[in-house]
Formats: C-alpha cells, sequence, structure tokens
C-alpha cells in the first residue's frame, strides 16, 4: 500500500475547464497533473497515476484511444473516469469497453467532482483488500471445473448455486463460471433488501452499475454487435467480447446462458421467498410477544383485585358486626343480618373460585407463550 498522496490526472484540450476542475479539487491533499492532450498523458504514466479524468472528444488521441492504450500497455490498477458533455447509453458502452471505470458530465458541481474522487479511492482500497482472496476463490473455482464442457458447466452451476445463501455468493458463481465458454460479463440480481451489481472486478464500477440499469430495460434476450444481454426476473446478466464471426457458437451460447440465467433466477426467487419467510416469523414473533406482554398484564391486574377483593369482603364483614352493635337489634334481627352477610360472603367466595381457575388456566396460557417466545428467539438466533 503506498502512503503518497492520491494522484490525479486532469486531461482536457480546455484550458479553462482544466483550470475549474483542479480548482475544486485543491485542498484535499490530492497530488495533481494537468495535460492538454492526450499523448502527455500517456508520456506521464510513469507518475503512477490513481485516477485519470479524461476528456473523451479532444484533437488527435481522443479519451477513449487513450483508455484503450492505457489497458492495452497492462495499466488496469489507475481508474479511469470520463469526462463528456454526452451520456447516452452508446457513449457509456463505448467507454465501458474501452476500460473507463466510471463517468462524470462536465461542468458538473464540485460536489458531485468530489463524491466521484472519493468513490475512487474507496474503490482502490477495496480492490486492494479483497483481490488476494478473490485470486484464491477463482483459481479455486477454475481449476474444479477445467475439465467440464458446456453442459457439464451449466450442471455444475446449477448443483453448486443450490447451496448459495445470499445474492453475493449466487453473482459471483455466475461471474466465475462465465470464463468456462470464453466469455465475461456483467450481473446484476435484484432482491428484497435491493440490487447487486457483478463484474470481473472484485468492485463494480460506477460505469458498470449505469451500464446494467440502462440493459436490465431491454428484452428478455438481446443481442447488438458482440453483446448479449439475458433478462429474468431478479436477474440481468450482460456478455460482452462474443465472436461474431461464429454464429453457430454464440447460438449454443446464447442457449447454455439462458438455462444458467433461468437457474439463477429461480435460486433468487427462493431467496426471496426465504427472506418473506423470515419477515413474516419476525411479525408473528412480535406478536407473540406483545400478546404475552398484555396476558401478564391481566394475570396481574387480575391478581391485585382478587386481593383487594378480599380485603374489602373482610372490611365490610367487621364494618357490619361493627354496626350491629349500636343499632340496638332484636336477636332475631341481628341473626337476620347476619344470615345476609354470611351468604353474601359465600356468593364472593364461590366468584373467588371461579376466578382462581381461570388466573390458573390464564397462567398456563402465559407458560406456553413463554416457551413459544424463547423458541422463536432460539430459532432467530440460530
Amino acid at each position: 500500500m503506498t502512503e503518497n498522496p492520491f494522484c490525479i490526472f486532469v486531461v482536457d484540450d480546455d484550458a479553462l475547464l482544466r483550470l475549474v476542475i483542479v480548482d475544486q479539487l485543491q485542498g484535499h491533499n490530492y497530488r495533481i497533473h494537468e495535460f492538454a492532450n492526450g499523448a502527455d498523458c500517456l508520456a506521464a504514466l510513469d507518475l503512477q497515476p490513481n485516477l485519470i479524468l479524461l476528456d473523451i472528444e479532444m484533437p488527435g488521441l481522443s479519451g477513449i484511444d487513450v483508455c484503450r492504450q492505457i489497458r492495452a500497455e497492462g495499466n488496469d490498477e489507475v481508474q479511469v473516469m470520463f469526462v463528456s458533455a454526452h451520456d447516452d447509453l452508446e457513449i457509456l458502452l463505448t467507454a465501458f469497453d474501452a476500460g473507463g471505470n466510471d463517468f462524470i458530465p462536465k461542468n458538473a458541481k464540485k460536489e458531485v467532482l468530489l463524491r466521484k474522487v472519493e468513490l475512487a479511492i474507496e474503490t482502490e482500497q477495496q480492490k486492494r483488500n479483497l483481490r488476494s482472496q478473490l485470486d484464491y476463490a477463482r483459481q479455486t473455482a477454475f481449476t474444479a471445473m477445467s475439465s467440464l464442457g458446456e453442459t457439464g458447466a451449466i450442471l455444475h452451476f446449477l448443483r453448486t448455486s443450490f447451496q448459495c445463501r445470499t445474492p453475493e455468493q449466487l453473482g459471483r458463481l455466475i461471474i466465475e463460471t462465465l470464463p468456462q465458454y470464453g466469455a465475461n460479463g456483467l450481473v446484476k440480481l435484484a432482491d428484497a433488501s435491493g440490487e447487486h451489481d457483478f463484474g470481473p472486478e472484485p468492485v463494480c464500477s460506477p460505469l458498470e452499475r449505469s451500464i446494467l440499469t440502462y440493459v436490465m430495460k431491454l428484452g428478455r434476450i438481446y443481442q447488438a454487435g458482440d453483446r448479449l444481454v439475458l433478462n429474468f426476473p431478479y436477474v440481468t446478466l450482460l456478455v460482452t467480447g462474443l465472436d461474431v464471426n461464429d454464429p453457430d457458437a454464440i447460438g449454443r451460447l446464447r442457449d447454455h446462458l439462458a438455462i444458467l440465467v433461468e437457474g439463477a433466477s429461480a435460486r433468487m426467487e427462493a431467496m426471496v421467498s426465504e427472506q418473506q419467510r423470515q419477515l413474516q416469523a419476525k411479525v408473528r414473533l412480535e406478536s407473540i410477544r406483545e400478546l404475552n406482554a398484555l396476558l401478564s398484564e391481566i394475570e396481574q391486574n387480575q391478581q391485585a383485585n382478587h386481593v383487594q377483593l378480599v380485603n374489602l369482603s373482610e372490611q365490610h364483614r367487621s364494618n357490619m358486626e361493627n354496626a350491629f352493635v349500636h343499632l340496638g337489634l332484636t336477636d332475631s334481627q341481628e341473626f337476620l343480618l347476619h344470615g345476609y352477610v354470611d351468604e353474601l360472603t359465600t356468593q364472593l367466595d364461590q366468584l373467588f373460585d371461579k376466578d382462581n381457575q381461570l388466573a390458573l388456566r390464564l397462567h398456563q396460557i402465559l407458560e406456553k407463550q413463554n416457551a413459544l417466545l424463547a423458541g422463536g428467539e432460539d430459532g432467530g438466533t440460530a
């Protein structure tokens, strides 16, 4: 890992635009170099830039030509961000084919430019962290599938896809399967959490994401020149670099990849269903938790009311007996009133017995609910 400041080349034949971009980048500890044409930029690559802000339309070498030459000379680490006033799909595809990483419109706001540079720095860091792990995993996968034919690769993919539990695992599996057919490409997977983009590199660049967003709006199977697009529910696959001189091979590849993408779509559908099932289980578990809290509150209130009723009954009996002393009642009158009090007390005791039975049933229900709640939480943790 280099400790040098992040190095940025600003390449544009418009001196005023270069001045504006350099001014916007000042104060962020970037090492900045300006170039008025593509030739000067290529001649200065020994300065090891991390990011090149490259104008597309320039006299002499265009930005596309410069990017192609940079990649042809093996400079794959430097990121190329095209700067252009045009952002139609063909321009984006041409920039992608040339090896570009990102795109920014001319005269973009300073905040947009700085954020793009921050993303480039983050991408470089992620690539460094993931490259060694990816190389090992890719080599292992390629070695395991090297003896399989075209059909065997599909069968291997389908078997392995059943073991994928996340979109990340499935997306990387698709990317690692494509070279078995002499192809490379980009993949977009969609589930309840959002969209997931994958490409040959560990981190999908902003330009690649933009292209995937464009092509997912095309038909189910779309081919233009050396590019093939397959759109299925939850899955979009863009394959580039087809051999246009071998239509039979393209036809076989299209059939095999259609099976591959359809299988991936089925696996993604199963993942989405599982996500929905887990969400529903979480909602049910939360409902049990709320019901459990309510039942606990009812049980506590019932116990408190029972105690209060017993106390009131005893207090009422005591008050009546004290009142008899001061009322000057005959023995028969006092006996009659005592009978009323005893009858009322007996009725209250009967009500208390029924209430106790209900309280016991309520307590048993609470214990069952607590057991369900504990089992649901253990299952969610597992």
